[in-house]
């Protein structure tokens, strides 16, 4: 029998991205879910209950070249491709410009996810008939009025999972 302790930074740092869920294209910074094993989807309703954030963007292979051709300007991008792995952050302090643009954000407020992986302060999706987990996937550590969010700036959040 054993019994082999896990670094969870390490482990689930990089997960595979699901090709086979949504469109392939996804952003830095959206709320993604564990779509089967070591595979992670962006969240897109209530059945998907929050795992991590994107840590990279995902973009689509492209349908003119082979498959896992890659542009000059792709080689040295930290983009990743779709079924490739990638990034997954969990807890601790992240600037994202990745909100529901629909709000304005108050330090302190607490922040859900939106059916498309943004994080939201009112149009958020309710995990708790599912799971029983909290809707909350983190809090807002700045203020970002409606002006600030037109100009797209930083939205500094702790990451609740």
């Amino acid at each position: 029998m054993t019994f082999i302790p896990r670094d969870p930074v390490n482990q689930s740092q990089f997960l595979v991205h699901d090709s086979s869920q949504g469109d392939g294209t996804e952003s830095a910074g959206a709320v993604v879910y564990l779509s089967g094993d070591q595979l992670v989807a962006v969240v897109s309703g209530s059945g998907n209950v929050p795992f991590g954030f994107l840590m990279q963007n995902v973009k689509a292979e492209s349908s003119a070249h082979p498959t896992g051709f890659r542009m000059p300007g792709d080689l040295g991008s930290s983009d990743a491709f779709t079924g490739d792995p990638v990034g997954v952050a969990h807890l601790g302090l992240y600037d994202t410009t990745y909100y529901d643009t629909a709000d304005t954000f108050t330090a302190g407020d607490y922040l859900g996810a939106s059916n498309t992986g943004r994080v939201s302060k009112t149009n958020m999706v309710d995990f708790t008939t599912v799971s029983g987990v909290s809707d909350y996937v983190a809090i807002a550590q700045n203020t970002l009025d409606a002006t600030a969010v037109a100009n797209g700036d930083n939205l500094r959040i702790k990451l609740l999972i």
